[in-house]
């Protein structure tokens, strides 16, 4: 294998920033920042309920088939291509769900550098999210070469430089003399109240902060070494995103006050903080760029690994015809069905023109995509269980060590992963989402809608080959 050949293949520390970029995002830290030194624990009890049994079973899964595909091999190979196929659909259909609201956070926070009206501005949030969909779809297209590059960017200047700033000006708050913010002195500060159903509720939302480990996986035919390197990779992620979570919440709390941080605008709050008193006012428009390359690192990540898992399940039974599966003559990439992807997220960027409520319009695609994107977890969880007992001799590099963690660990995934779905069909009582029944019609309704599609184009590609066979 040539040099050039090995470039283009993805290696441990590859795997770590994908990893980071694709579920590491400072925009979750405000979320948990209001709780202070509760947080600490809140964090802990979300990772031990979600991100470690998705490690494990991920580790696992992706050592035993090392193929691109990821959840859609692993499904395939437990419950066969159908539920598979069904799998990938609502995949993809929570990702092209989840781009334009990245795309808008990352604009809104350039948006402020200039001025809060062009942050609130429609046509600059809107036409701005399409250009730099395209922009990014474009140099995917070329290889696996410029993903790594555009992940080892994002990651630097979106996730490990920004939360080193927090962190930075944190301490130096503290030795200028400065007190803490937010009072860590006393133990009942740090016990979170278990009792209380928002405590619960946001426990459960927490979750999603740690959700992604499976992206990587979906291309991990294209790494040097699946089984030694995805093991190695998935516990360094672990460390390291857990970490940077913990870290940069008690940042937050030494700029400012627990209970006057904003859940969207935190990060903004504790560094106009920290500029004002220390005399730096350039930080507002690093962290606003250093927040926008955060959003398209995670937009990168994944636009990528969905496609991949989407080209491998499509060569089933050729379901979606040979155009999309093809792959582009010089840089081996599918550039078609990347293609495609970008015209969906362009009309839905459109939608930032004609919605009459921000807010509403933000939450429903995000619970949109929640259901959709934990439908595939619930399965995959399932999966695990099904290939344990059916195909016990494949060889896995790694395994959930003893008799007990794997069978406790992926039901406490299933289990903590149902909660939060359910908890999505609890309207937020701040945001006007109309009535009861049209909030629970739109959500059901669209996870319906990606589980119909997905069976309409299995049964049309099956009849399309028995009549190809005739």
């Amino acid at each position: 294998m040539s040099d050039s050949k090995d470039s283009s293949l993805l290696g441990i520390k590859d795997i770590v920033f994908m990893n980071v970029i694709a579920i590491l995002s400072l925009r979750q830290i405000p979320n948990v920042a209001p709780y202070g030194a509760s947080a600490m624990v809140l964090w802990l009890l979300a990772a031990f309920c979600l991100f470690f049994p998705l490690a494990m079973v991920c580790g696992e899964l992706s050592t035993g088939w090392p193929k691109d595909g990821g959840i859609f091999v692993w499904v395939k190979e437990a419950f066969g291509k159908r539920v598979g196929w069904i799998v990938v659909v609502c995949f993809l259909f929570s990702c092209v769900l989840f781009f334009p609201l990245m795309l808008q956070f990352g604009f809104t926070a350039i948006g402020y550098m200039f001025s809060a009206e062009l942050a609130q501005n429609q046509v600059f949030i809107g036409v701005g999210s399409m250009v730099v969909f395209w922009i990014l779809t474009l140099m995917n297209i070329k290889g696996m070469k410029w993903t790594k590059i555009i992940n080892s960017v994002s990651a630097w200047l979106g996730v490990f430089i920004p939360a080193g700033i927090i962190v930075l000006l944190a301490i130096v708050w503290l030795m200028t003399g400065h007190p803490m913010a937010t009072d860590y002195s006393h133990v009942s500060d740090w016990i979170p109240d278990l009792s209380s159903w928002d405590t619960i509720v946001f426990l459960s939302s927490m979750m999603f902060a740690f959700a992604g480990l499976e992206v990587a996986p979906m291309i991990a035919g294209r790494t040097r070494d699946p089984q030694r390197d995805f093991p190695k990779a998935m516990a360094v992620s672990a460390i390291v995103i857990v970490g940077i979570y913990m870290i940069g919440t008690w940042a937050i709390n030494t700029l400012l006050p627990a209970a006057d941080t904003d859940i969207v605008a935190g990060v903004m709050q504790a560094m106009e903080a920290a500029a004002k008193e220390l005399h730096m006012p350039w930080l507002l428009p690093v962290m606003a760029i250093c927040l926008f390359f955060g959003a398209l690192g995670q937009i990168n990540s994944w636009l990528v690994g969905p496609i991949y898992m989407l080209q491998e399940a499509s060569k089933e039974d050729n379901l979606l015809g040979e155009r999309i599966g093809r792959l582009h003559p010089v840089y081996q990439t599918p550039a078609f069905a990347l293609v495609i992807q970008a015209i969906i997220v362009t009309v839905l960027c459109f939608s930032t023109f004609v919605s009459p409520s921000i807010a509403a319009a933000y939450w429903m695609l995000t619970a949109l995509t929640t259901i959709c994107y934990f439908i595939p977890y619930l399965v995959m969880f399932i999966a695990y269980y099904r290939l344990r007992i059916t195909q016990p001799d494949v060889p896995r590099s790694f395994k959930i060590p003893g008799k007990v963690l794997p069978i406790v660990l992926p039901g406490l995934g299933f289990l903590s992963t149902l909660f939060a779905v359910i908890l999505v069909f609890i309207p937020p009582a701040q945001i006007d989402m109309g009535g009861y029944v049209e909030y629970i019609a739109k959500i059901v309704g669209g996870a319906v809608l990606a589980i119909v599609l997905a069976e309409w184009i299995y049964h049309r590609a099956q009849k399309r080959n028995r009549l190809q066979q005739q």
